[in-house]
């Protein structure tokens, strides 16, 4: 196949297209994965902070509705707490317990008074962050690029808007778990896509194996079919032209009756043979393409086996074959099908049979039937076929004689016409066969 310009062109155009296809299918497939992650991680990042600050809420605002509730808040509050009025730092309180959250994630936390100034922070120390009360969720950055998920609930006195608290975590481990699943998923695209590539490749030719068959045996039918078909017309043409010359021999003479009747002998044995070739093609186009179905009809095969027989006894006769009939059980086997069809099957297994059957050998045809079918046995007792023939016997032009004489085999499409025909009729063939000891075919038919 790489030896064929338009077969190694298409292919290269179907792996190609097919390592695009896949390519595009996994590229979006990656940013498909990378959305579902990046999307579950703020999801559980956002729960568990949500968790965090409901805990911590449920702490402080109790306190915080008390007088005096920021020294307060600094003792009953597990956490590191800087108080001032004006700015953080100027008095620290230092607890036992940092906030209660996972040990590699950084916590922050803010409190605010009603008129939004910050009172008191503690956790991480934020640099360049944006200190104001915000919106319930909030993203922020600070100035050296690291992002906060920050939320605020209000605190309450009696009632009353009285504060606000904010708890916040830094997303620095969520940008770095994104940014290696990033390198990963863009690493590993063209990494597959090299896989994908060699795949294509080793697909497309997979898939153009039977293409490519079929071609062959296209070409080899094509070059097959004309042999057959020059072969009669060079006939012709050179009867034609001994005829012309013969003609101007005779100085524009008449030629005589014997020449006159030799010379339209070969043009009428040679247009036989012509016509025959013709029609054999035909009918073999007619099979493959089904369009004899509607001509069958219930047919017997013990009278059609019978009929045959008794035609070809002539023929057996004259080569020294003895051809004989086998019927196990006398009753009628019927099947659907074509009678004229099935009537040239039967023949050319049993004229197939008696060319190759030398003098004194014997023919014999058997016919069985079991719950669903009807079996077809034709044997003889001929030279049998080789092993690496019996593979292409069916083959349309293959003969197992390379000779290409009339009398070596005919044109070479009685076993394709057979072959057709079995399948038409939803039948199978079966052949055993050793060199000197001779063939049997076996045709397995549905009874009707």
């Amino acid at each position: 196949m790489e030896r064929n310009q338009l077969f190694r062109l298409t292919r290269l155009r179907l792996a190609a297209w097919y390592a695009l296809v896949m390519g595009c299918i996994l590229g979006a497939s990656g940013v498909g994965v990378y959305q579902v992650v990046a999307h579950a991680y703020h999801e559980s990042i956002d729960q568990g902070l949500q968790s965090v600050t409901e805990a911590l809420h449920n702490t402080i605002e109790p306190v915080w509705q008390q007088p005096g509730h920021i020294q307060q808040l600094a003792q009953e509050l597990s956490l590191e707490l800087c108080v001032a009025h004006t700015n953080c730092g100027t008095k620290t309180v230092v607890i036992q317990q940092p906030i209660a959250a996972a040990d590699s994630v950084n916590y922050y936390l803010r409190l605010w008074d009603r008129s939004g100034k910050l009172i008191a922070q503690a956790g991480i120390h934020l640099k360049q962050l944006p200190m104001t009360p915000g919106k319930h969720w909030q993203t922020l950055t600070d100035g050296l690029g690291i992002r906060y998920r920050q939320i605020t609930l209000p605190l309450y006195t009696q009632k009353q808007l009285s504060g606000s608290m904010q708890v916040g975590r830094s997303l620095n481990d969520l940008d770095e778990h994104l940014a290696a699943l990033r390198f990963t998923l863009l690493l590993g695209w063209p990494i597959s896509m090299i896989f994908i590539g060699s795949s294509s490749w080793l697909l497309a030719g997979l898939a153009m194996q039977p293409v490519y068959r079929s071609y062959q045996h296209m070409q080899q039918f094509t070059a097959d079919a004309a042999h057959e078909f020059r072969t009669p017309l060079a006939a012709i043409h050179s009867t034609i032209e001994a005829a012309i010359k013969l003609y101007g021999q005779q100085s524009l003479q008449p030629l005589s009756e014997p020449a006159t009747n030799s010379i339209l002998q070969v043009l009428k044995r040679q247009n036989t043979r012509l016509s025959q070739l013709v029609g054999d093609l035909l009918l073999l186009a007619r099979l493959d393409q089904q369009q004899l179905a509607g001509e069958y009809h219930p047919c017997c095969l013990n009278d059609l086996i019978s009929d045959l027989v008794e035609e070809l006894a002539f023929l057996a006769i004259e080569a020294g074959v003895t051809l004989s009939m086998q019927v196990q059980k006398h009753e009628k086997l019927y099947v659907y099908g074509n009678e004229e069809q099935l009537y040239r099957l039967v023949s050319n297994f049993i004229v197939n049979a008696i060319q190759a059957t030398p003098s004194d050998g014997k023919v014999t045809l058997s016919l069985e039937r079991s719950e669903q079918y009807a079996f077809l046995q034709v044997q003889d007792t001929g030279i049998g076929i080789a092993p690496e023939h019996q593979s292409r016997i069916f083959d349309r032009f293959y003969r197992v004689n390379h000779d290409r004489s009339r009398t070596s085999g005919g044109s070479g499409l009685g076993l394709a016409i057979a072959q057709a025909i079995i399948k038409a009729h939803k039948g199978s063939i079966q052949l055993q066969s050793q060199l000197g000891l001779g063939s049997t075919f076996t045709v397995r038919l549905p009874l009707n």
